[in-house]
């Protein structure tokens, strides 16, 4: 069974969610397919049960999930039917026309909100698909070259444009969400006993110029989980230590933001590394976990970096856990533009190392956790009915939400997903999601790596 630690890993590589293409991205490499066949017809991956559909809630729309077994599944709010419809990939970046996936050997597809796919990329180690639809990508094999599609292909298949050349030492790389820019990690040698030195350059794709706006003063630096803010700004982790678990507790590890025009940096210090746990707002402002330690129920602020670079601390609370302490996790912003926007997160009493054999059951004071929507009105608090609230996604209009929840003292497979009116009682959409890890380093499955929701596309 997949653990979210190999999500993660995976959606490190992914491009940030953006904003709808003005037109719909055309049809490159194959037309869409026709609809796959129900999830009970086809077996689950890695012996983890399919999950299954609790009953059609017509206000939820479309629901693309990742399960467990490794399967995306289609769910129908109008008939609450549930389809597995793809396997083998992430869930990255949403559109006005369904949600991009790609493909753990390369490749990208669209799934489109009817429930038909259409291939936009093909082939390649690494593929991200841009506001624009279109594809940046490393060659095949050995291959590690990035490459892009030229428009010089006309109404057939799009010819390969290279980018940049396998010696030059490209990382990771995430585009802009004008889908005219790519962030690029590179790796360069260094003299002397270095691991590794990471570079962040910034290429446009119009002029092939490229330009290098981060380089750390340590010797060894790695760069990890680039994500564009919407006013030319760019977030990454970086870290100058080769042990996992140092850098899960925050040594010599720090979140910055670095402007892309200017070259200002910002080190926000020790922050969960979940990648879904920094968000970009549609304003400019950025919400993420402050503070370190491999317990994520325990030391844990949710803040908010200002566009002027102001901080401003929104729940949590910093330091061993008292009987008043409480921790901050998974931000989710309304996805839409627009002041004020709402947030969500999820808050609960802290505790030390002492609780985890509870926090890992889902028991205990630790498990009294709640989401809370500030809106203009005021703070709104949602609870998963009889379960452990485990994250939360709000719809566009920040009216409704989807919650992420999870069934005390099961061991496997206690994941479920629930629709909410805001300040009204959740409903059940599916269950047995599965058992995507929870516990030491932020390793939450968060709702906004595990779905696609067709209220919440920009």
């Amino acid at each position: 069974m997949r653990t979210a630690s190999t999500a993660l890993f995976a959606c490190l590589l992914a491009t940030a969610c953006g904003s709808a293409s003005a037109e719909p991205p055309a049809a490159t490499l194959a037309a869409p397919s026709a609809a796959p066949a129900p999830a009970t017809q086809r077996p689950s991956a890695g012996g983890a049960p399919a999950p299954s559909s609790a009953g059609a809630v017509l206000e939820a729309g479309i629901l693309y999930i990742w399960g467990a077994d490794d399967g995306i599944y289609r769910y129908d709010g109008v008939t609450g039917a549930l389809t597995r419809v793809w396997g083998a990939s992430t869930l990255s970046r949403e559109s006005a026309y369904g949600p991009y996936v790609l493909g753990r050997h390369g490749g990208a597809t669209l799934l489109r909100w009817d429930g038909t796919t259409q291939q936009v990329c093909g082939g390649g180690n690494w593929s991200v698909v841009s506001t624009r639809g279109d594809c940046a990508f490393t060659g095949t094999g050995a291959d590690v070259a990035v490459y892009t599609d030229s428009p010089e292909g006309g109404a057939g298949a799009p010819l390969p444009r290279m980018l940049l050349p396998a010696d030059w030492g490209a990382g990771q790389f995430a585009w802009d969400l004008s889908g005219l820019e790519l962030a690029i990690v590179r790796n360069e040698w260094r003299p002397g006993p270095v691991r590794a030195h990471q570079t962040l350059w910034v290429m446009d794709i119009r002029h092939g110029t490229l330009k290098k706006v981060f380089d750390s003063p340590d010797a060894t630096s790695y760069l990890f989980g680039v994500k564009w803010s919407w006013d030319r700004r760019v977030s990454f982790w970086e870290s100058a230590t080769t042990s996992e678990s140092f850098g899960a507790d925050g040594v010599l590890t720090t979140l910055r933001v670095v402007n892309v025009d200017s070259g200002a940096a910002i080190d926000l210090g020790t922050t969960l590394q979940a990648r879904a746990w920094a968000q970009w707002s549609s304003d400019g402002r950025l919400a993420f976990v402050s503070g370190g330690g491999r317990e994520t129920f325990e030391n844990k602020q949710l803040v908010i970096l200002e566009p002027d670079g102001a901080r401003t601390i929104v729940a949590g609370s910093l330091g061993k856990a008292s009987g008043s302490a409480t921790s901050a996790l998974a931000p989710s912003w309304q996805p839409a533009f627009g002041r004020p926007l709402a947030l969500a997160w999820i808050e609960a009493p802290a505790g030390g190392i002492e609780a985890s054999p509870d926090y890992f059951r889902g028991v205990g004071p630790t498990a009294q956790r709640v989401a809370v929507t500030r809106t203009p009105s005021g703070n709104v608090q949602t609870r998963c009915p009889g379960l452990v609230t485990e994250g939360i996604r709000l719809s566009a209009d920040a009216e409704s939400a989807l919650l992420l929840c999870r069934a005390p003292g099961v061991e496997h497979h206690a994941l479920q997903l629930w629709y909410a009116l805001l300040g009204t009682t959740p409903r059940p959409l599916v269950t047995g999601v599965g058992d995507l890890g929870f516990g030491y380093y932020g390793l939450q499955s968060s709702l906004l790596d595990i779905t696609a929701w067709s209220l919440a596309n920009r």
